[in-house]
């Protein structure tokens, strides 16, 4: 045998390794998006986040595939489904108290100091819901993971499936992104409060009345009513339509008073459709960076200690509405995290706002400080502790 290899076997060596190098970077070129955001896997994601943008898978194809989105019914039906419905109303009641009128005489951490003897505010509506219209508009929502899948053969034709594929899914409330690591999709706030604002509006005109008629006085005391009865749902995701749709995590508003049931950021969503259908004041959305939790932030009068978010020219006072939190308190653990407004079109409730204020609807994260004074420690008198969000 020779020792080590002979000078024609390195040239051999050295341009195998050239050529697949070569190979390599061809390879990398080819899987990459014209605008240079790498692709996620074509894979169908088989455990999507339960809240939070889903990657919506893309890949090149030799081929010409058939765009799954555009089978008939691919997702359901739309909100068309409702005007051929039959009323189906059930009586619904519900009695709550307002957190908001019990005075405060300090906190101690999370743990608030009442006034001694003090009763809150309460508060009883009744309503009729229409169940069928609930159940076709939560089934309206949503959109089915493996029927969400982008195949194309160049760049031209990737461009021609996004915008396909955002017309169907912009009638199940469902948006598409870009980010830097490829498309995401996730829910179009704006269209679930649009679509739930006449539905949602007798309630809210019976809140608003018997919030007058217990002494409610000015908007913030008024405002404090439907806080309170949002947070007084049963905490919870709201039961399955049995489509097998994706949502999120979230329920629309109607299935939400159908069921009693929401978590944090389908509470914020249906406050703001309650709020925003008789003009009460302007309502948007506020969340954490991780999509771990939403809060509300409402334009009302801003009163010391409150916490509250600056953007867009306004002050905006945070309402907790997964627990019984005031208005302007949050849990300590919230204050840390960097928060994001998500601002909605504005319904027209405030016109003195000038059109420079308005948002276009769509989703825009923008980083925001909260800053806000404690009021000076008082002597303890009493105490409740507030259970965690």
């Amino acid at each position: 045998m020779v020792a080590g290899f002979t000078r024609l076997e390195r040239v051999l060596w050295a341009s195998a390794l050239l050529l697949a190098g070569s190979a390599a970077v061809v390879l990398a070129w080819r899987v990459r998006q014209g605008d240079g955001a790498w692709l996620v896997s074509c894979a169908i994601p088989g455990d999507p986040p339960e809240s939070g943008p889903v990657p919506l898978p893309a890949c090149r194809s030799s081929t010409r595939e058939r765009d799954p989105w555009l089978a008939p019914g691919a997702h359901g039906t739309g909100l068309e489904a409702l005007a051929g419905l039959s009323p189906d109303r059930e009586q619904h009641r519900w009695s709550w108290t307002d957190v908001n009128t019990v005075p405060i005489v300090r906190w101690d951490g999370d743990v608030r100091v009442v006034q001694p003897g003090a009763q809150p505010r309460a508060l009883t509506v009744a309503a009729g819901i229409d169940l069928a219209r609930a159940t076709a508009m939560e089934r309206a929502f949503g959109y089915r993971i493996d029927r969400a899948v982008i195949r194309y053969r160049d760049d031209a034709e990737l461009v021609a499936k996004r915008s396909s594929l955002d017309r169907v899914l912009a009638d199940h409330g469902v948006l598409r992104r870009r980010t830097g690591d490829g498309d995401v999709l996730s829910p179009d706030y704006q269209w679930m409060i649009s679509a739930s604002i006449e539905d949602v509006r007798p309630l809210a005109k019976a809140i608003l009345a018997e919030a007058r008629a217990r002494g409610a006085r000015g908007l913030r005391d008024e405002f404090g009513a439907f806080t309170s009865f949002v947070q007084g749902l049963r905490y919870g995701e709201s039961p399955e339509v049995g489509d097998g749709k994706h949502r999120f995590g979230l329920s629309m508003p109607l299935w939400a008073l159908a069921t009693g049931t929401g978590d944090c950021d389908t509470r914020a969503v249906l406050l703001a459709a309650l709020t925003r259908s008789i003009r009460l004041c302007e309502v948007h959305l506020v969340r954490d960076a991780d999509h771990q939790h939403m809060l509300a932030a409402a334009e009302i009068p801003v009163l010391a200690g409150d916490r509250f978010v600056r953007s867009q020219g306004r002050t905006l006072v945070l309402v907790e509405t997964t627990d019984e939190w005031p208005i302007g308190c949050v849990a300590s653990r919230t204050r840390g995290e960097r928060l994001q407004t998500l601002f909605l079109a504005d319904a027209g409730a405030r016109p003195a706002l000038s059109a420079g204020a308005a948002s276009t609807g769509r989703q825009s994260p923008q980083p925001i400080a909260r800053n806000a004074p404690r009021p000076a420690p008082a002597p303890r008198t009493s105490a409740r502790s507030m259970p965690g969000r």
